[in-house]
């Protein structure tokens, strides 16, 4: 098993970057809430995890208290940041002008370039968020950002992230951010000037500067000039969405998730298939959950399919007791179109070409111009009842979210400790030759892919699956445990949290 270390306090981050991690710990230490905490290290990684994440892709934020509740109506909360296909375009179009370009997948477009840009929601959710309950400055919130962008060291995981990116051809966009057309290697230092002006305008001037004023012009001036459909009506239309989670009662947990758009409901479903007290490494566990999860992730296709994220998450708890946890993608690990626009130092995702299609068999596909596109971006708040212990979780990694969102709240239920949580050993199904996303797999076989310590990995087969061995599913879980216990009168409350050592992140303590 790989090891993880867990950190105690009344406050603290988790992030997939320790320099977010750092910069949410700043934002607590400040006098910021869990809001202020995970978007500040939300916004750290728009740097330190550039391919991954950025302004010009989705994001949504589930806020929790101790006792399940965050919001007037004591619920838990969903600010929903999400991505939208631009105005001008229709599914069946979209497919038509780029099926040809994908002769392994036909009726898909092409996944790069600036076509398939989307109109991009995240600043409109992290706004709405902060606007409910931030309690620092806007432009205090981006202080680790700009150190970041003024220059940091490359980590190992990010040295890999790079190299995907030159290996995928986008290469002008590693021009266009670092100067340099070459994957920075391991410890080299690395500057992004444009992404940093961009950042600094935002900071200072708000969410608007993107959607509506000069930035604005700049992004729609790229896009006429180099193929995308953006336009300034898109951007102007852009709002968030302010939901409660959707809530499942377990026998012994209360579940909360984030809603439509996102894949996250199939988590809870999973969890009532498993059987009671099973290890989530365990035979009976899989058996139990994976033709389950072939079934939901078919069916959620079907409606409106969704591709992986190239997804980074943060987590933040304060002395108050309230948990934030963001999740955040460009779709794809290599700065999701790989089309970074003009000068701006903004990638753009990739959803509109990925979930535009003209499938016969997946009638969700032929979205409209406008639309709101599905999503793999998953969260999850956990209250056990009866007692008091509550856990908020969140992870990386396409469709393969909602079924190492069930592995951790499995493990959560046993009472496992914080740490193993996180780093315990994992499994997935998925179709073939499409280990990260369903939708171009539907039709083919499914495998079950396993890492070691999985009781059935060296098995030939599970529930029908053919077993296949992976070192490393990837991935990178954020969460944080309480006891959900008040302390004792003038004390805090103690919490743990740990980050998932797949990811190469850290969890710190802010007290």
């Amino acid at each position: 098993m790989r090891m993880a270390g867990s950190v105690s306090g009344s406050a603290g981050v988790a992030s997939g970057h320790r320099l977010a991690t750092e910069a949410g710990i700043q934002a607590l230490r400040g006098g910021g809430s869990a809001v202020d905490a995970a978007l500040a290290a939300a916004f750290t990684q728009w740097v330190v995890n550039a391919p991954q994440s950025g302004p010009g892709g989705e994001m949504v934020v589930l806020v929790a208290g101790a006792d399940g509740s965050s919001g007037a109506d004591g619920s838990v909360q969903v600010y929903g940041g999400w991505s939208r296909a631009p105005l001008a375009e229709t599914g069946t179009d979209h497919a038509a002008a780029e099926a040809d370009k994908d002769e392994s997948q036909p009726g898909w477009p092409e996944t790069s370039g600036p076509r398939n840009a989307v109109v991009p929601g995240s600043l409109r959710g992290a706004e709405t968020a902060w606007r409910a309950r931030g309690r620092l400055d806007w432009a205090d919130l981006f202080a680790g950002a700009l150190a970041a962008a003024a220059g940091h060291t490359v980590t190992a995981r990010m040295a890999d992230v790079y190299e995907k990116v030159e290996s995928r051809g986008h290469t002008a966009a590693l021009r266009r951010m670092l100067g340099s057309e070459r994957a920075p290697k391991a410890g080299t230092t690395i500057r992004m000037p444009d992404l940093a002006s961009t950042l600094e305008t935002i900071a200072w001037q708000g969410p608007d500067a993107f959607y509506r004023g000069r930035l604005a012009d700049r992004l729609v001036e790229a896009a006429e000039a180099e193929g995308a459909a953006l336009r300034h009506n898109d951007l102007a239309a852009v709002e968030a969405t302010v939901e409660p989670a959707l809530r499942f009662d377990l026998d012994d947990i209360v579940v909360w998730v984030t809603g439509v758009p996102s894949q996250a409901p199939i988590t809870p479903a999973l969890l009532a298939a498993a059987p009671p007290g099973a290890d989530p490494a365990s035979r009976d566990f899989a058996e139990a959950v994976a033709p389950l999860t072939e079934q939901q992730l078919t069916e959620f296709c079907i409606r409106g399919p969704a591709r992986p994220a190239g997804t980074a998450v943060a987590t933040a708890l304060d002395t108050g007791g309230l948990s934030a946890t963001v999740v955040h993608s460009l779709a794809g690990v290599q700065f999701g179109t790989g089309w970074v626009a003009g000068s701006t130092g903004v990638a753009f995702s990739n959803r509109v070409g990925t979930a535009l299609s003209d499938r016969a068999d997946l009638p969700g596909c032929n979205l409209r111009g406008g639309a709101v596109l599905p999503h793999t971006l998953s969260a999850a708040h956990v209250q056990r009842r009866p007692g008091p212990g509550w856990m908020t979780v969140a992870t990386p990694g396409g469709d393969r979210q909602v079924q190492w969102l069930a592995q951790a709240i499995q493990r959560f239920r046993r009472g496992a400790a914080t740490a193993d949580i996180a780093a315990g050993s994992r499994w997935f199904v998925c179709p073939t030759g499409d280990r990260f996303g369903v939708p171009a797999g539907i039709g083919e076989p499914w495998y079950a892919f396993a890492e070691p310590g999985i009781a059935w990995r060296d098995d030939t087969r599970l529930a029908g699956y053919e077993v296949r061995h992976t070192s490393n599913v990837g991935g990178g879980l954020q969460l944080v445990v309480g006891g959900g216990s008040p302390g004792r009168r003038g004390q805090r409350s103690v919490a743990e949290l740990a980050s998932d050592p797949r990811s190469g992140g850290a969890a710190l303590a802010a007290s």
